[in-house]
């Protein structure tokens, strides 16, 4: 069975088992399995658990090869790697996106025929796949809107902004803090992403001629406009990359929490997506995962 067909098969399982849940935030593809095969995922979740025991036929999670990483300690690194022992216990992972609780923050937008405020499809479906997977892990989840004008509260703990520059100058400011990855305008209009460390500009598939069905997206911790905590931002220069990073983070987590720990970091992702439904095909890192030394504000 190719890793792809058992991606299909987990996916199925998930289906049967779970007749009545929306699942789509436990899906599985091919990436995930190799990362499965290579110990990259030690401890599924318990949904996904049962899904390759019942494709595999395996009688508990040992069988498996999967084993609870709970006894261990957290670790804060900023490179590629980790040494092999290096393991993030489940507290750990649901402190990543917040102290109990989190609030995930979505912009409206002006609907351009009916001038009526409106929210991007992809931002209601990454929105509500976080809420999932944040509720999955213990946390306590409710969803709020920046208002037409981009004025909110960002002072507060346990944030979850999806929101770029444009639609908010709170979001601008808050971003501008960044060290090393920061939004532009390019000559003829559209937003670009520059790491500003290796000078590279990178720019939506959606705004190149002849048009790519690529998206470029912002992800990182940055400090509170008061000082007082932080909260984790993302945004695409379009949707389906702001859909690409929540696909990153539910697949990633762990990873995630062992190489920034609880300190500032941000990084680009990169989602390849489907021209019909503009669901992630493919997501990756384009860029390191910047740790942001000398900031030391804490996740409250």
């Amino acid at each position: 069975m190719s890793r792809a067909e058992l991606a299909d098969a987990v996916n199925d399982a998930l289906h049967q088992l779970h007749p009545r849940r929306k699942l789509d935030a436990l899906y599985v593809d091919r990436r995930w399995i190799g990362k499965l095969e290579r110990g990259e995922h030690r401890w599924p979740s318990p949904e996904r658990r049962a899904a390759l025991r019942h494709v595999l036929n395996a009688a508990d999670d040992t069988d498996l090869g999967l084993y609870n990483p709970r006894r261990t300690t957290e670790v804060a690194t900023y490179g590629d790697s980790a040494a092999p022992d290096d393991r993030i216990d489940g507290d750990a992972a649901s402190a990543f996106l917040g102290n109990g609780s989190v609030t995930v923050v979505t912009p409206l937008k002006q609907e351009a025929i009916r001038a009526r405020p409106v929210v991007a499809l992809e931002d209601v479906v990454g929105a509500q796949r976080l809420g999932e997977f944040a509720t999955m892990l213990g946390l306590g989840t409710r969803f709020e809107n920046v208002p037409i004008g981009g004025e909110i509260d960002l002072n507060r703990p346990n944030l979850i902004v999806i929101c770029g520059p444009r639609l908010s100058r709170r979001t601008a400011a808050v971003l501008d803090q960044d060290p090393l990855l920061r939004f532009e305008l390019a000559p003829d209009g559209v937003w670009t992403l520059r790491d500003k460390g290796t000078g590279l500009v990178y720019r939506s598939g959606l705004d190149e001629r002849p048009e790519r069905h690529w998206d470029v997206a912002y992800f990182g911790r940055l400090p509170r406009l008061d000082g007082k905590g932080t909260l984790i931002m993302f945004t695409g220069v379009h949707p389906q990359g702001s859909l690409g990073v929540v696909q990153f983070i539910t697949t990633t987590l762990h990873e995630l929490c062992r190489k920034a720990g609880d300190r500032c970091f941000s990084m680009l992702v990169g989602t390849q997506f489907d021209p019909y439904t503009g669901e992630p095909v493919q997501v990756e890192r384009i860029t390191p995962l910047y740790g942001h030394e000398g900031v030391l504000t804490s996740c409250a």
